[in-house]
């Protein structure tokens, strides 16, 4: 009986004895509070809220005057449905958060740290204003009516020097963290992991089309002719104007590009080989310098929103909604302030050069509208005074 009493005697402690630990457990792992006190304190210490006037071209890349324009044209997209805390990160400070990110390519925990706010709302910010930027700023890329392709053309014939030109197309890897389970598929043959970014811009380096999101392990030309404008470009279902009359002989109007794309009626490349002769070369200069444009416009994108240079530590869904709102960000302030925003020395060493794909035969009139500009371009009403010297040749 005595035993009986002890056994039960015993098990009343050792249940005790767990509620107890089990209370002491719960309370050291129960938060004393449901937000840190540091990021709480983001209205009154937080970077956004001590920053000088005089930090923000540093810190944002645009004067305020455009940073306040900017925010009028996305507001209206950050609005959130409801907002039920009283600590809510105001919409100005979001639109900030992401702006420095893009300008700086800093880590997401570092930036979101200067300004306390958490790691994991801060991508959630990232995704909402990248999003924003583009829906608001998705007219900043013109429409490819027939006016405004003349427009173009007269202004690379003013600027360039290339008659019927109407853009200059390039691709450009961003560099991102490679997916899980994705083998070899965003794998450039640069070595790193990547999506493409294909781009056409006129002579102001302003971009008249962009298609983001190409795998990595794609050339150019892949990726252009996927992208819907590349399909209806190579199809010749664009609206592009009447035939030119060149050298006298009729001339399409085309865009430039390297090596990497195909010779077509509405795509010019240089000529290729290594012994070309003294006219080939030329030209290959004159249409180089026109295509320089796009080289400089990538230079200026990734010089200012450095987040485009370095690695995107985002899924390719995400990075691609980044690299978009970038380019928005681009088009709107050669718009906006381009005195501010354009650079005087363009970096070369944030542009990554494309592989050559794999080309077919081109056209036999494509072959007749390269010569013919060739022999306009060396021609006494379209050779420009410093071009022998600049293709390195000597005249006859």
């Amino acid at each position: 009986m005595s035993s009986s009493k002890n056994t039960s005697l015993i098990l009343v402690v050792s249940m005790a004895a767990c509620i107890v630990a089990l209370e002491e457990e719960d309370k050291r792992q129960r938060p004393k509070y449901w937000v840190s006190p540091y990021l709480q304190e983001r209205a009154l210490k937080g970077r956004y809220a001590s920053d000088t006037p005089s930090m923000f071209f540093e810190n944002f890349h645009m004067p305020q005057k455009s940073f306040n324009t900017l925010f009028g044209m996305v507001e209206q997209y950050l609005i959130p449905k409801r907002n039920t805390r009283p600590d809510a990160i105001p919409i100005k400070a979001k639109l900030a958060i992401v702006l420095e990110f893009l300008a700086s390519g800093d880590l997401q925990r570092h930036i979101g740290s200067t300004y306390r706010i958490s790691k994991q709302h801060f991508g959630v910010i990232l995704l909402q204003v990248s999003i924003a930027i583009w829906t608001a700023l998705r007219d900043e890329f013109p429409k490819w009516t027939t006016g405004n392709m003349l427009m173009w053309v007269k202004d690379f014939e003013d600027e360039w020097n290339f008659p019927n030109c109407i853009g200059a197309v390039d691709g450009k890897h961003v560099a991102i963290k490679g997916p899980p389970n994705s083998g070899s598929l965003f794998y450039n043959y640069k070595g790193f992991h990547s999506i493409v970014l294909m781009a056409i811009c006129n002579a102001h380096y302003r971009f008249t089309y962009i298609d983001v999101g190409a795998f990595g392990s794609e050339g150019d030309m892949n990726a252009f002719s996927h992208s819907d404008l590349g399909k209806q470009l190579l199809l010749d279902q664009l609206p592009f104007p009447e035939d030119n009359v060149i050298n006298g002989h009729r001339t399409p109007y085309y865009i430039v590009g390297d090596d990497a794309f195909p010779l077509h009626k509405r795509i010019m490349k240089p000529y290729s080989g290594k012994d070309l002769h003294r006219e080939e070369r030329i030209f290959n200069y004159r249409l180089s310098r026109a295509r320089r444009c796009i080289e400089n416009a990538f230079g200026i994108l990734s010089a200012r929103w450095m987040a485009v240079q370095r690695t995107l530590l985002s899924n390719p869904c995400k990075a691609q909604k980044i690299i978009v709102a970038c380019c928005a960000l681009h088009n709107f302030l050669m718009r906006e302030s381009p005195a501010t925003y354009s650079m005087q020395e363009i970096p070369s060493t944030v542009l990554t050069d494309l592989r050559p794909c794999r080309r077919g035969r081109p056209q036999d009139f494509s072959k007749e509208v390269r010569n013919n500009l060739k022999e306009y371009l060396n021609g006494s009403a379209g050779s420009v005074p410093w071009q022998d010297e600049s293709a390195g040749v000597q005249r006859n």
